[in-house]
């Protein structure tokens, strides 16, 4: 059991990880993030991220899905994955961004939160696909035959 956790959480937050860079470091953020930041957040964001926290934050979510996929849902594969993972992730975002638009001056105007929504669907519906398959693959059992 354990094995196949690590497993699934390792193809998971590599999974989140190139994910992340495709869809907000090149199309979201240059496009419609950081166009679109308040005076405020301009002075407070980074210009490149902290690298360790950011590797973390991604096979933290990556273990966060196997947990639950693996203790809860029974998911065991890819499409499984897929609709477990969009919607943690969808839920999971617009409770973040609803939060963040409620107390703090981010952007002008909510485009950018609606983007986020959706950038980080996709990724959760993705990455959740990879980890339903591992799963899957891991807990497959040796054949009758094979003994």
């Amino acid at each position: 059991m354990l094995t196949r956790i690590l497993a699934a959480t390792l193809a998971g937050g590599v999974a989140f990880f190139v994910l992340g860079f495709l869809i907000y470091g090149l199309v979201l953020d240059p496009m419609f993030m950081r166009p679109n930041l308040t005076a405020e957040a301009t002075k407070v964001m980074m210009e490149v991220p902290v690298w360790a926290p950011l590797v973390l934050s991604n096979f933290v979510s990556a273990l966060l899905f196997t947990f639950i996929f693996d203790q809860w849902a029974g998911i065991r594969t890819f499409v499984g994955g897929l609709k477990g993972g969009a919607i943690i992730m969808f839920l999971n975002a617009l409770s973040i961004d609803l939060g963040f638009g409620a107390f703090m001056k981010l952007y002008n105007g909510y485009t950018p939160f609606v983007f986020d929504i959706i950038g980080a669907t996709i990724m959760g519906a993705i990455a959740g696909g990879v980890i339903g398959a591992v799963l899957g693959i891991m807990d497959k059992k040796p054949s009758p035959a094979a003994e």
